[in-house]
């Protein structure tokens, strides 16, 4: 699936394809929330189609399109991070593993069942162990012909520079927020709240990315959560008693809204009261604790936000990094 900001991308890739120059390798790299594994697939069954239309786009009706639309398509592989085998962790890390590269590159360099391209789509690919990322790199280096490998990454930073500098970059950036608003006020649910104020909430708490909003209008519960447990010490309620609760979501994207509630405390800090925050519904009580904030504990607990954040992929005691942070979070 193309999104309406994917215009220019799709535009730039076109043109490598009618000229002969498209890369053996892409990485497409942008904030979450903009579709990029869509465009992957996209692009994917774009070269794998027998007979594509004008604007390079999949025809949906040719033997090709027929099996990719099965997900049964013999020159197509997918790969996205995992659980381990045979793991008993309740909440276990994903990761790409070395063998999953192993068998990928394998495949890759079978002969194709089409006489056509093979395409690899590698989601998430920051996620790949190291031992999985230097498996990849002979196939990146020597891929054979008509081989496609298509890595999608939110934090291309975290790809070894091996990798990312034997790829052409792709990058996709934030539709304006016209656009976005527009694409959300037609895509989300019956019966959800579509006010304006309510939209571009979502919006501000996915930083622009529609994709992100729409998950976020979705999930508004699970937003209301984290809100109530970043207010509780301000209402008089105990915050650590919502550590529970906070460990049955999803750990990386409550960090990300532990972050937002960090930076609008900042903000105010540091620009007065009518500064611009996400957290805008609770303004009064980010700028009553804003007067009395420890800089030197704010900064810290940055710090101690981007440290899980990097080693998201660990798996811990979720129970004891809420309790941490939310005691943290109370200190400041």
């Amino acid at each position: 699936m193309l999104y309406p900001w994917h215009q220019t991308q799709w535009q730039n890739t076109r043109r490598l394809i009618d000229s002969g120059q498209l890369p053996h390798a892409l990485l497409l790299f942008g904030n979450s929330g903009l579709g990029k594994a869509d465009f992957a697939h996209e692009l994917a069954a774009a070269v794998l189609c027998q007979q594509p239309d004008a604007e390079r786009r999949a025809c949906g009706h040719c033997a090709s399109c027929q099996l990719l639309s099965a997900g049964t398509h013999p020159d197509l592989y997918s790969l996205k991070p995992v659980e381990k085998k045979n793991t008993t962790s309740k909440k276990p890390a994903l990761r790409i593993r070395i063998e999953d590269i192993r068998s990928l590159c394998d495949s890759l360099n079978q002969t194709s069942q089409f006489s056509g391209y093979r395409v690899a789509i590698i989601d998430q690919a920051e996620q790949m162990t190291l031992e999985a990322a230097n498996s990849l790199l002979k196939t990146l280096e020597e891929p054979g012909a008509q081989v496609l490998i298509l890595l999608v990454s939110s934090r291309p930073n975290r790809l070894p520079v091996t990798i990312r500098s034997r790829c052409q970059r792709l990058r996709f950036a934030m539709p304006d927020e016209q656009t976005a608003l527009t694409w959300l006020q037609q895509n989300i649910e019956k019966g959800a709240e579509t006010s304006a104020e309510a939209l571009q909430q979502a919006l501000k708490y996915a930083h622009g990315s529609p994709l992100g909003a729409l998950k976020q209008m979705e999930e508004s519960e699970s937003y209301q959560l984290i809100a109530e447990a970043m207010t509780a010490g301000m209402s008089g309620r105990d915050a650590l008693a919502y550590a529970t609760k906070l460990a049955q979501l999803d750990k990386v994207q409550t960090l990300e809204v532990m972050q937002t509630w960090l930076s609008d405390l900042s903000r105010l800090s540091s620009c007065g009261a009518d500064a611009e925050i996400t957290n805008s519904r609770y303004r009064h009580q980010l700028q009553a604790r804003a007067e009395k904030v420890n800089r030197q504990r704010l900064f810290r607990f940055y710090d101690q936000l981007n440290f899980n954040l990097s080693h998201s992929a660990i798996a811990v005691n979720e129970q004891l990094l809420w309790e941490n942070l939310l005691l943290s979070w109370e200190q400041l």
